[in-house]
């Protein structure tokens, strides 16, 4: 038996004839086939997640009136790279404003109040 990819499958459907009630099932098909594991598995977070959260904390501490990334992991001894990872979800959750610098590329970060 040769496996189908969830294209051919989807290419072998005849969409004219479809009811609603097959379109629905089919899509829960593919959403499960899609899903890998258990989909209702409640996933704890990795090793890097975990101390992640600590360094918001401490970036949260430390951060002055408009700092950058390299300026954060200087402070707490990371890369710019995860420092910039790390403020960005502060950012995304709200944290954290950013803003452009008046010259050239640089972003700078503050606390929100």
């Amino acid at each position: 038996m040769t496996k189908t990819t969830i294209t051919e499958r989807i290419n072998g459907i005849n969409f004219d004839s479809l009811t609603r009630d097959d379109f629905d099932f089919l899509v829960e098909r593919a959403l499960k086939s899609v899903r890998k594991g258990n989909p209702n598995a409640v996933r704890k977070p990795s090793k890097r997640q975990v101390e992640n959260e600590g360094f918001k904390g401490q970036i949260l501490g430390i951060l002055g009136d408009g700092m950058t990334a390299a300026q954060v992991g200087a402070k707490l001894g990371i890369s710019v790279q995860r420092a910039s990872a790390i403020l960005r979800q502060m950012v995304v959750a709200g944290a954290v404003t950013v803003a452009k610098a008046k010259v050239g590329r640089v972003l700078l970060y503050t606390a929100v109040q």
